[in-house]
C-alpha cells in the first residue's frame, strides 16, 4: 500500500499548463514602470533634476565669479556641490530601483508558483535559457529580462499540440488512454 505525500503538488494537466503560460502579463514585470508606480506622487524631484542642476551651476559660477573674481575656481567648486548633491539624488532613487526590482521578482514568483511554469516549458525554449530555467527552479527570480523574453517567445511561437504531446510523454500518469484502431 502505497501512502501519497499530502505536501506533493498535483500534476495540472498541459491544458492548464498551456492556460497559464497564455495568461501570463509581462507587462507588470516592466521594471521602470514599477519604478515609477513605486514613487507615485515624487516622480517631479528626479524630473527637475537636470534643469534645477543646470541653474544652480549656473548661478553659483556667476556668484563665485563676482565675488571671488575667479571663474575656473567657482565653476569647480560649483561642479563639486551639484556633484555631491546628484549622488543624494542618486542614492533616492536607487532606492526605488532596488523596491521596484524586488517587488517584480516577488510577481514572477508567484506567476511560477509552487509547480512552477517555465522550467516546464524548457524543451521549447532555446539553450541559451538553459541558465534561466534551472535558476527559477531553485526559486531565483533574478533573470528579469530574460524571464520577460522568454514567455513571450512562448506565448507567440509555442505550438499546442506539440506541447500536449510531450506533456504526456513525460506525465503519462494523466495522459488520456490512447484509442487503438
Amino acid at each position: 500500500m502505497e501512502a501519497t505525500n499530502p505536501s506533493e503538488t498535483p500534476i495540472p494537466s498541459a491544458e492548464t499548463m498551456l492556460a497559464r503560460l497564455s495568461a501570463v502579463d509581462v507587462s507588470q514585470f516592466d521594471l521602470a514602470a514599477t519604478a515609477n508606480q513605486l514613487k507615485g506622487n515624487k516622480q517631479w524631484i528626479s524630473i527637475l533634476t537636470i534643469p534645477v542642476s543646470a541653474i544652480l551651476l549656473m548661478a553659483f559660477t556667476l556668484l563665485g565669479t563676482f565675488v571671488f573674481d575667479a571663474p575656473i575656481a567657482s565653476f569647480l567648486i560649483s561642479a563639486g556641490l551639484i556633484y555631491v548633491v546628484a549622488r543624494m539624488f542618486d542614492q533616492y532613487e536607487q532606492q526605488y530601483r532596488l523596491g521596484a526590482r524586488q517587488l517584480v521578482m516577488r510577481r514572477i514568483a508567484e506567476t511560477e508558483g509552487e509547480f512552477g511554469l517555465i522550467p516546464h516549458f524548457k524543451h521549447f525554449l532555446p539553450t541559451k535559457y538553459r541558465h534561466l530555467w534551472q535558476s527559477l527552479r531553485k526559486g531565483n527570480y533574478l533573470y528579469i529580462d530574460q524571464y520577460i523574453q522568454a514567455v513571450l517567445l512562448l506565448q507567440n511561437q509555442l505550438e499546442p499540440a506539440k506541447f500536449t504531446k510531450i506533456w504526456h510523454l513525460h506525465h503519462p500518469e494523466i495522459a488520456p488512454p490512447e484509442d487503438d484502431e
